[in-house]
């Protein structure tokens, strides 16, 4: 995952800093604040760089963000700058070239001694040593009570499910709160999950759903791509991963089964019956708060503050958009009436033969 703090901000304006030196020094292009212009200076590229420490090599560039990517070990490493070159040389061959060539082809080598870089840089890709920690999430308690108190929240009996979910809501605030009591320089780790061509109605509506769990969401664009990306604490992260993979597939089991009752049709009624689901949930989650005592609510402020801080960390230049769309009311109604009954059961072991289960009151 991606990996933020004050110390790795402060990190990632050095690693610019040192690529704004190299592009103009050692390459000879024009360097903006932020972004780079190629060699006939008819078009600009953006700097951009992220810290990871789930991944066992050092470096990468993601051509689809125009992304490079640093190992958080290289904050204390003496090969930081050669890992950069090494990094800057896939993105500018990929500006050459595209991605029809090979990643350490003859071009890659090539380009690095035109530049006159070193074989140290062309073979910068030693991967971290074997037995390194590569996910800052482990199989922990936390993860184990909060599965246990999910899988209760579908009980049939309506007083044990619901007492499950606020004690599930509850557990998570008081890891966080604990969690950031800890360090002040606390680490909170993002996530790039569900790729589509275009951001949907589908995708607010995950979107939305998942911010319950204590996580902040962005619609990231990609090249090609929109990904929906969930940034907080490593255990939230994981927990609302998997709530995403489950209700990315219900989510159409749940359409079938509207348009059945209903007579629903058109992508209208699918799109208002998605964010009325959203609301349904996020109405029953805001429902329950409201019965939390004052410290409760004076902690779950704070955490929203952090989420906040957190976002604004991750992206500094974030606008929102305005999303329009027709509304289809019948559908929505629908929508938000499933969506109060909707209780979610993800199986978060990895290796469980249950799989990912949603369930209703009744």
């Amino acid at each position: 995952m991606i990996v933020y703090s004050k110390k790795i901000v402060q990190f990632i304006a050095e690693i610019k800093k040192t690529i704004k030196t190299i592009l103009a020094k050692e390459v000879g292009l024009k360097v903006g604040q932020n972004r780079f212009l190629d060699w006939r200076q008819r078009s600009s590229y953006p700097i951009n760089v992220v810290i990871y420490n789930n991944k066992r090599m050092l470096g990468y560039f993601d051509s689809n963000f125009y992304e490079l990517g640093f190992h958080e070990s290289l904050m204390h490493k003496q090969q930081l700058h050669n890992i950069i070159r090494h990094e800057l040389a896939h993105y500018l061959t990929f500006i050459l070239h595209g991605d029809t060539i090979q990643p350490h082809g003859p071009e890659f080598r090539a380009f690095c001694e035109k530049m006159g870089w070193s074989e140290e840089v062309y073979r910068a890709t030693i991967c971290l040593e074997e037995g390194q920690p590569t996910s800052p999430v482990e199989e922990s308690a936390i993860l184990r009570k909060v599965q246990k108190l999910m899988a209760l929240s579908t009980s049939s009996n309506e007083h044990e499910a619901r007492e499950a979910m606020i004690k599930s809501q509850q557990l998570l605030l008081k890891h966080n709160l604990e969690a950031q009591s800890i360090d002040d320089d606390e680490k909170v780790f993002l996530k790039r999950i569900m790729k589509q061509k275009r951001e949907s109605a589908k995708m607010r509506a995950i979107g939305k759903i998942l911010e319950t769990f204590f996580v902040s969401i962005v619609f990231s664009r990609g090249k090609e791509f929109t990904y929906l990306e969930i940034l907080g604490d490593p255990v939230n992260v994981e927990i609302a991963e998997y709530v995403a993979a489950v209700l990315e597939r219900e989510l159409e089991n749940l359409w079938d089964q509207a348009k059945r009752q209903a007579h629903l049709k058109g992508q209208s009624a699918k799109n208002s019956f998605f964010l009325g689901i959203a609301k349904g949930y996020c109405n029953k989650i805001q429902a329950l708060k409201r019965e939390y005592n004052t410290e409760v609510t004076s902690a779950l402020i704070v955490l929203q503050n952090k989420l906040t801080q957190a976002q604004a960390m991750a992206y500094p230049h974030l606008s929102m958009a305005r999303r329009g769309g027709s509304l289809c009311q019948a559908s929505a109604l629908l929508g938000e009436r499933m969506g109060k009954e909707l209780n979610i059961n993800p199986a978060l072991n990895r290796t469980s033969k249950s799989g990912l289960l949603i369930g209703f009151e009744t």
